[in-house]
């Protein structure tokens, strides 16, 4: 029976050409071979499992190959690729692991080593694996070889962390970075492995193996390798997900489903199924949040390349895009962002989850999900009125007016009627400017009706009135006005004739507030009397001013002043005030 290597290892690439996901980088790495422009340091960064230590093996055996291909590919058959190849006789290419020889002394012997020229060969490599993993002073200590090192040395670092390395160290390498590898390339690749060992893979199973390695081909052979001998050689989705402790797919599609047919009595069944399987909630909000996103990637053409599942999946998700409105799919993003945000400090898991469930059914509706803004009013009228359709006569109504010299009117009132302009579907005063729900009719063309106040007579100014409304219009300002109310606690109106009133405040401060809310007042003062023509005087009394609190300092001196003994006590025992 052969010895078993794992699929990481086995298929691990040994030409540029193997290499998967990287063509940028290789290509940039062969023309450097090719027109001999090497540089003598090269940091190789990016997630694990991408081919950072793979593509710095393969530079060091093509550099040293004496029988390079047309397309700078290393031949595999001279003296010098074959030592490569079986590892143990290669002397040019020495590997370094920085994370177990971090120390000053370990960096000392390579800088020794470095010295000695190549036994056989051009080059000598040195590979060093998570060099962020030195310490300070073995950074320091390989400083002044990075920057003069030998024509013949040329040194490979990789690195999953280059924030952590100095830069110092940066600005004497030529620096590529890895990226993730993306599923298709993933997929393609264990399909190649699957065919290679004889094992029958469906799509589906790849591509949540795919999903499941993050970008990393290296894990990706190795939960193909467990997931193979799970099944026996039959890659099955079902057997796949079950292995993998995956939720299915069909899961997400029959939530959503729910969710736009307002079913969620049903939805907290189902996810009770899923926690009896014994799911974590927070897996079932990441799967939910990548269903969603995938939703909203399928409803756009030029998008849909996003998607990385199959053919039959992707059109799946096209089919139930159709039923999401742009809306839905943004709100119900946003309340599972925050349930996964704030799902680790729960104490009640099950509880967010399901108080999560429920506001994704409610997504869609008109009111913001998260109950802060108030939900939009229809308007009452569908069809504006034009210009020229008559107006029926008014049922009489409360108007509040603006002072009448500041514009004119276009027809003369009678002194004791209040005008009131019809424009389309709006009532407004003919005193305020025509509103801009009617911009294509022209500013001239009004229909005034004029309301007879003798149908509501007037009330009479007195003080005793004045201050029952000046009350309680101060007792029903919000929250944000409370300075303002206590204001007007502090001053009282008093009337001076039929259609005018004073107000006298303590100083300048306190009749600049008042100022400020004239309008509101003089508004609900003339609405409350059924008379436009009130006005309000605002005086100030300096007598009136209130006697602030003394500081404790203050207090003191004052107290001295009174009691001269406390001074001379002061002054015996050497006492001050803290």
């Amino acid at each position: 029976m052969e010895d078993y290597i794992v699929s990481a290892r086995k298929y691990r690439p040994l030409t540029f050409s193997s290499v998967v996901g990287q063509k940028a980088l290789v290509s940039t790495l062969k023309n450097a071979i090719n027109s001999g422009k090497l540089a003598n340091t090269y940091l190789f960064c990016g997630p694990r499992g991408v081919g950072k230590t793979t593509c710095a093996r393969i530079f060091a055996k093509t550099i040293n190959c004496t029988n390079r291909g047309a397309d700078g590919e290393a031949c595999g058959n001279c003296e010098s690729c074959k030592s490569f190849n079986e590892e143990l006789r290669s002397y040019n290419v020495f590997e370094l692991d920085a994370a177990s020889n971090n120390s000053v002394d370990d960096i000392r012997n390579l800088t020794e080593q470095v010295r000695i020229p190549p036994m056989n060969g051009k080059y000598k490599v040195y590979i060093i694996d998570e060099v962020h993993m030195l310490s300070q002073a073995a950074f320091n200590a390989f400083l002044k070889t990075l920057e003069e090192p030998p024509k013949y040395a040329i040194f490979i670092l990789a690195t999953t962390e280059k924030h952590k390395i100095i830069p110092t160290i940066l600005s004497r390498c030529q620096i590529y970075d890895f990226g993730r590898l993306s599923n298709r390339d993933i997929i393609e690749h264990l399909q190649y492995v699957a065919q290679k060992e004889n094992v029958t893979t469906d799509p589906e199973a790849l591509a949540i193996i795919a999903e499941k390695s993050d970008g990393g081909m290296r894990d990706a052979l190795s939960i193909f390798d467990q997931v193979v001998s799970f099944t026996g050689g039959q890659v099955t989705y079902q057997k796949t997900i079950e292995n993998l402790n995956v939720i299915d797919y069909d899961y997400y599609f029959r939530f959503t489903d729910m969710f736009l047919d307002k079913r969620i009595p049903e939805s907290m069944v189902l996810l009770n199924e899923i926690l009896s399987k014994g799911f974590d909630g927070s897996h079932l909000i990441s799967g939910l949040m990548l269903h969603l996103r995938n939703l909203m990637v399928s409803r756009d053409a030029c998008t849909l390349p996003l998607l990385e599942v199959s053919d039959e999946m992707r059109e799946r998700y096209k089919a139930q895009a159709s039923r999401c409105t742009p809306k839905f799919l943004y709100r119900a993003l946003k309340i599972c962002n925050n349930c996964d945000l704030n799902y680790r400090i729960s104490k009640k898991k099950r509880l967010l989850v399901e108080l999560t469930l429920i506001q994704v059914a409610q997504a869609d509706e008109d009111d913001d999900s998260s109950g802060r803004k108030p939900k939009r009013l229809k308007p009452i009228f569908n069809k504006a009125l034009s210009a020229t359709t008559p107006v029926k006569p008014l049922e009489p109504v409360t108007a509040v007016t603006l002072q009448p010299q500041r514009t004119e009117t276009t027809t003369p009132a009678k002194k004791s009627s209040i005008p009131i302009v019809k424009d389309g579907n709006i009532f407004t005063s003919i005193y305020n400017k025509r509103p801009s729900g009617r911009p294509d009719q022209p500013h001239g063309r009004q229909t005034v009706q004029v309301i007879d106040t003798h149908q509501h007579p007037v009330k009479p100014l007195s003080d005793e009135t004045l201050r029952i409304c000046w009350n309680n219009f101060a007792a029903n300002l919000p929250v944000e006005d409370t300075p303002l109310k206590n204001r007007m606690k502090n001053c009282f109106p008093t009337v001076k004739s039929d259609t005018e009133f004073s107000i006298t405040v303590g100083n300048r401060m306190m009749a600049d507030e008042i100022r400020q809310a004239s309008e509101r007042i003089i508004s609900h003062v003339r609405e409350s009397f059924n008379n436009p023509a009130i006005t309000m005087e605002i005086a100030v009394d300096q007598s009136r001013n209130v006697k602030h609190i003394l500081t404790r300092d203050k207090q003191y001196e004052k107290m001295k002043e009174i009691n001269p003994a406390l001074k001379e006590l002061e002054s015996i025992f050497g006492l001050e005030l803290r």
